[in-house]
């Protein structure tokens, strides 16, 4: 059986789920939760086997998934979602799950293209962050229509306009934004670092460690919890931020899969 979660049902897995081995679906069950709608599968008994959450509001068909037991059958719940949000017959749904998950349920997903390795990385070691420069400013309102268009111009596909809302950090070159950074997850509980990027004529100048850097001072003053996702084959990312103080500390897949 399938049908949508209640609030109560949704809280007792707050409860019990693990925020680091389960990043993506812990946050559609928190700062996201409020644009997502969370389907269950049941047995008859009505044991909770599995979740699938859809998020709103993204320019993708944009999912996480929750197996909690090996019989939890992702199949069919594709089919009972693509009929419950009238989605069309080619659309293409995406997720991030862990290595843990991609061994359950990679036999019952249809890939769209090869799944990519993505390690999710905490901050872990504060004094390995250089000191401030001023050159990285804090932008306020006036800058938001910039770091809209910034955020389309380097395709940072998981953007929404509600992100806006938290702090921004960029470096302006003759009142051009040349690096930008913000984050996807901005409280007291946790921070995730996101929407990071420079102008191509201006990389590899440390611009984007500068920006990294602020972003992680600001975000360590507000939790403890501070982290970020990295494509596994971007050594030169992740080699940046090792070297301002993050480790990997899970390995999860980007799935694109057929719907």
């Amino acid at each position: 059986m399938f049908r949508e979660l209640t609030s109560s049902e949704l809280d007792a897995i707050l409860s019990s789920i693990h925020r680091e081995q389960h990043f993506l679906y812990y946050s559609y069950l928190t700062h996201r939760k409020h644009n997502t709608v969370h389907y269950g599968q049941f047995t008859d008994k009505g044991e909770l086997l599995g979740v699938m959450a859809y998020l709103w509001g993204l320019p993708f068909y944009a999912f996480s998934v929750y197996p909690m037991k090996k019989s939890f059958c992702l199949r069919s719940m594709l089919s009972f979602i693509k009929i419950e949000l009238e989605l069309p017959n080619d659309a293409v749904g995406g997720f991030i799950i862990n290595e843990e998950e991609m061994g359950i349920l990679s036999s019952q997903i249809e890939f769209f293209k090869p799944p990519k390795k993505l390690l999710l990385m905490k901050h872990l070691h504060q004094e390995a962050l250089p000191p401030a420069d001023h050159r990285v400013m804090r932008l306020g309102t006036s800058y938001f229509e910039l770091i809209e268009s910034k955020m389309k111009e380097l395709q940072t596909m998981a953007f929404t306009k509600e992100e806006l809302s938290n702090p921004f950090y960029g470096v302006l070159e003759q009142e051009e934004l040349i690096a930008v950074g913000g984050y996807h997850i901005y409280s007291e509980d946790y921070v995730e670092l996101g929407n990071i990027g420079t102008d191509a004529a201006w990389r590899r100048q440390g611009y984007g460690k500068k920006v990294c850097a602020e972003l992680t001072r600001d975000g360590r003053s507000v939790t403890p919890n501070v982290y970020l996702n990295v494509i596994e084959e971007n050594v030169g990312a992740i080699g940046l931020y090792r070297s301002i103080g993050y480790e990997a500390i899970c390995t999860q897949y980007i799935v694109d899969f057929v719907i």
